[in-house]
């Protein structure tokens, strides 16, 4: 078997959830616009870790916003 060049390479992964706070920043709106319009959106994947922690798919949020600009 032969050596392959890529070990010790450290490959980026993208994130594909994101939380309340990433999701703002990434957006470029407030935490509490999150809570207010983006929670209340079913076609928003959301996956509930906990009362508090709430993870957003990230990929789904830019469908979203793709589809709503054509």
């Amino acid at each position: 078997m032969g050596r392959t060049r890529n070990i010790g390479k450290i490959v980026p992964v993208q994130k594909v959830w994101l939380s309340k706070k990433e999701l703002a920043a990434y957006l470029g709106v407030t935490t509490r616009y999150i809570e207010m319009n983006i929670n209340t959106n079913p076609r928003v994947d959301m996956y509930r870790m906990s009362d508090r922690v709430v993870l957003y798919n990230k990929e789904n949020i830019d469908l979203i916003i793709r589809r709503s600009k054509t």
